[in-house]
């Protein structure tokens, strides 16, 4: 995951949602910094792109579903599911589909 889908997953959140009063935002604030700083120290120094985990996907979801062990056979995609909630939710409809059909 690059910076600017971090700061864009973490700030471009917050479109839409009212002003809250003062104390409000500096907890929003707060808690925007610390996913943050959480993110930048679980990032490594070799990451796919989501467009990169995307198109492997279904290849890595049909061999979680055959029992092969993904986290050695394919590490990097099992770091971006890790980091990245909005692969994750992907990943995770494509097991219920692969494990509905099977």
């Amino acid at each position: 995951m690059k910076i600017k889908q971090i700061f864009q997953r973490l700030f471009g959140s917050n479109k839409g949602k009212p002003i809250s009063p003062q104390g409000g935002m500096q907890a929003d604030k707060s808690e925007m910094m610390q996913k943050v700083l959480t993110m930048l120290s679980n990032t490594q120094d070799v990451e796919m792109t989501c467009d990169e985990v995307f198109a492997v996907l279904d290849q890595f979801a049909e061999l979680a579903a055959q029992g092969e062990d993904v986290t050695q056979l394919m590490p990097l995609i099992q770091q971006h599911l890790d980091l990245c909630e909005d692969c994750r939710e992907e990943y995770k409809v494509l097991e219920k589909i692969i494990l509905n059909t099977a």
